[in-house]
């Protein structure tokens, strides 16, 4: 059996003729536009969601990035930190190292470093050269260090013969520590305009304090001849003072008593003395150096009892002691 299909018509109430009346259905064209315009609609709500969205809320991969930037943003500071640190102390080693050969080796020291800042402005636009201008670039900086190394092996040849020229009269200078046993903690305020412990004014420091315990042995810093020993029992106690007969001079304050006497002929690295309780303030040794009868600061004079970390680390605790001891 079959059954027409019977098209379906559409009616609606007018209230003018009081009537349903049949409508008619909607064109293809019609339906096209009305498609199209709720397209282009939907489109438009689209966009300006995603600008929304996008000014006021991180997708996920944005979120990562900006945390990785801020990640890379901390370390930069960080190293830029070290950096500044390396630098204040390479330029401190510079310095005590340019000390140690004019006193040593009555020499200025061989500028080794002349090149570093073309290096760094090299390094600076690493990020930007391919694998093969890295390769290119590590092969030259290869091959001036090989020109650097050939440089400067004359002048490490003409040291070892400066060396071995002044190795009789290096005991002469003063280049240990006064103190046997030294406690890193026990150093205190170099030379310098430094607190008065009592009277709270600035005075100049001409010398170093040891923080040390009463009867600690005292050291010769180096082999000389006592040119006096004088006790003052209510101001630095006793006093040796030493001559090592090249400019050079030192001084050992506040000592409870001396083991050697003037005139005589000392050792480096032969007690002399023992420290006192004398001073206004904690038992300590006052350690003074002097060239030409000017005062020279003791802390470039420890280089054969210290290893440039712990020079360094000396410097460091010195400077920060705005307070002397005597």
């Amino acid at each position: 059996m079959t059954m027409d299909k019977k098209k379906k018509i559409k009616f609606r109430y007018n209230p003018n003729t009081l009537r349903y009346e049949s409508v008619k259905g909607k064109t293809v064209l019609q339906k096209a536009k009305r498609f199209i315009s709720f397209l282009l609609f939907t489109l438009v709500i689209s966009v300006i969601y995603y600008f929304v969205y996008s000014i006021f809320f991180d997708t996920l991969p944005e979120y990562s990035i900006k945390r990785e930037n801020a990640i890379f943003a901390e370390h930069l500071d960080s190293l830029k930190s070290r950096y500044h640190k390396l630098s204040e102390v390479i330029d401190d080693i510079s310095r005590r190292d340019t000390g140690i050969y004019n006193v040593i080796f009555e020499s200025k020291p061989a500028d080794v470093f002349a090149d570093a800042n073309s290096s760094s402005k090299e390094l600076e636009i690493l990020n930007r050269k391919t694998n093969n201008e890295l390769i290119a670039l590590t092969n030259r900086q290869l091959d001036e260090l090989t020109a650097t190394i050939n440089k400067y092996s004359p002048i490490f040849d003409s040291m070892k013969n400066l060396i071995a020229a002044k190795k009789s009269g290096i005991d002469a200078i003063p280049s240990i520590v006064p103190v046997a046993g030294l406690n890193i903690n026990s150093v205190g305020a170099s030379v310098g305009n430094k607190m008065h412990p009592i009277y709270k004014q600035l005075n100049v420091h001409t010398g170093i304090d040891f923080a040390v315990s009463a009867g600690s042995e005292v050291i010769a810093t180096a082999s000389g001849k006592v040119k006096s020993v004088v006790t003052k029992q209510f101001s630095t106690g006793t006093e040796i003072i030493i001559d090592h007969e090249n400019g050079y001079e030192t001084r050992y304050l506040y000592l409870k008593k001396a083991t050697v006497s003037k005139n005589e002929r000392v050792k480096c690295g032969e007690v002399i003395g023992t420290v006192g309780n004398i001073g206004i303030t904690i038992p300590h040794l006052h350690y003074e150096v002097r060239i030409d009868g000017k005062i020279a600061d003791p802390l470039n004079y420890f280089f054969r009892d210290l290893s440039p970390k712990q020079l360094i680390l000396f410097a460091t605790i010195s400077s920060d002691k705005g307070q002397s001891l005597d």
